[in-house]
């Protein structure tokens, strides 16, 4: 049976369990509804692409609960970013860095990685209690717009293994999406937080 209900209490230790086995997730974000995965469980990112329709080439987010734990995730930190995401972190701020190399190869294209800690004390919790990023992408075909009400959810997407519902409302604006991977910071998506990202690293 699927885990149903509020990220909240033991249900955070036992959607934890489903993820360590290798199962997907559709949970709440600080941001938008995602389908979620443990980030070392290949098949699992392989059932995520599926599901989405999307292509080998794209990578997608991996959500941390700390910076200790994004310092996993680096290849190397450019000048004085770290210190910058540390003012700004959690938020609904994800950045592409430099990825290390014992990232899966899938999720790592270009050699950069998407990362964000979000602004979700029940989300990072999780993610402490499976021990690992994890995986996330909105809830959507590709080139569709996401979904953003449970129940159109499940019955878009059907025989998942973990549908978490967000309580009250929000959920309609994607991340802010920063690019850190070049010679200039670069603001992909404006998302929740542009202009307070855009002063933080200098963007004009």
């Amino acid at each position: 049976m699927p885990i149903e209900g509020y990220l909240e209490g033991r249900k955070i230790s036992a959607v934890a369990g489903r993820l360590r086995s290798g199962c997907v997730a559709v949970l709440p974000t600080d941001t938008i509804y995602g389908f979620h995965c443990a980030y070392s469980n290949l098949p699992s990112i392989d059932r995520i692409r599926g599901l989405k329709g999307r292509s080998k080439g794209s990578g997608f987010i991996l959500l941390a609960s700390s910076l200790a734990m994004v310092d996993s995730l680096v290849g190397r930190w450019p000048a004085g970013v770290r210190d910058i995401l540390d003012t700004l972190w959690p938020a609904p701020l994800t950045v592409i860095i430099p990825a290390s190399k014992s990232i899966p190869a899938a999720l790592r294209p270009k050699g950069a990685v998407a990362v964000r800690i979000p602004a979700m004390e029940s989300l990072t919790t999780l993610i402490d209690k499976t021990g690992e990023p994890l995986v996330s992408t909105s809830v959507n075909l590709s080139g569709r717009q996401p979904l953003n009400r449970i129940d159109d959810i499940r019955f878009e997407f059907p025989g998942l293994d973990v549908y978490i519902s967000r309580r009250g409302t929000g959920g309609l604006i994607p991340s802010t999406l920063l690019d850190l991977s070049g010679s200039e910071p670069r603001i992909v998506r404006p998302g929740r937080i542009a202009r307070k990202a855009a002063v933080a690293f200098g963007i004009d």
